[in-house]
């Protein structure tokens, strides 16, 4: 059993900079519970978030997709009008994030040598709320564990259709997917989504690529 798993610290959640006085649920039970778009991203023990610039533009380009093409799966009842304005988010994310990940770091280090070298776990989401042009900025930190696909890497099945608004990436996914889970069969690790059954789009809680390498004549 690794250390994050035998003494880990309570998760953390900060809504528009104020961190929640009440234990959080899991990352993946908030997500499930909640409109909004969101990313995840992985920091280190330091504090680095990486990859987090790419991370703030998939948040506030999915924030603004859905707003127009999808208000639902941001919690708004219509699109707003105009276009959404992405400038106001990323400060009250960025601002959210730094007390997140110094709370965390804090209490990771409460506990000494079992966590002070443990990854975080972050997720980052926007959602319908009373700041920010209407909107409200909520960060979730944990524990990083990191997948296991075992030694003879991922197993992947092919089954469920694409999602709607694809470009977005949105917490009621979270949801939804379930119902394609009952499909798993035993030792699957992943499903591949695909419309049509040649062509693969993306995983259900993955993302892929694959590599084609040309014969050499």
């Amino acid at each position: 059993i690794s250390s994050a798993k035998a003494m880990s610290p309570p998760a953390v959640l900060v809504s528009n900079g104020a961190v929640s006085p009440h234990a959080p649920p899991s990352a993946a039970a908030f997500l499930e519970s909640t409109p909004g778009a969101y990313t995840t991203a992985r920091a280190s023990s330091t504090g680095l978030i990486f990859w987090w610039p790419r991370h703030l533009l998939r948040l506030t380009d999915s924030a603004r997709l859905l707003a127009q093409s999808h208000p639902h799966l941001l919690g708004l009842p219509a699109p707003p009008p105009g276009t959404l304005s992405t400038a106001p988010i990323e400060p009250l994310v960025n601002q959210s994030v730094r007390v997140g990940v110094h709370e965390m770091r804090s209490r990771m280090l409460a506990l000494g040598e079992c966590c002070s070298g443990e990854d975080m776990a972050l997720t980052a989401l926007v959602r319908a709320g009373g700041a920010a042009d209407g909107l409200e900025v909520c960060v979730h930190l944990g524990v990083y564990v990191p997948p296991v696909f075992g030694d003879a890497g991922a197993r992947l099945v092919v089954a469920g259709s694409g999602r709607e608004a694809a470009a977005a990436k949105y917490a009621p996914w979270a949801r939804m997917r379930k119902s394609m889970e009952k499909m798993r069969p035993p030792g699957a690790t992943e499903l591949l989504l695909t419309n049509d059954g040649d062509h693969l789009l993306e995983g259900s809680v993955t993302n892929f690529f694959v590599v084609c390498r040309k014969g050499v004549p």
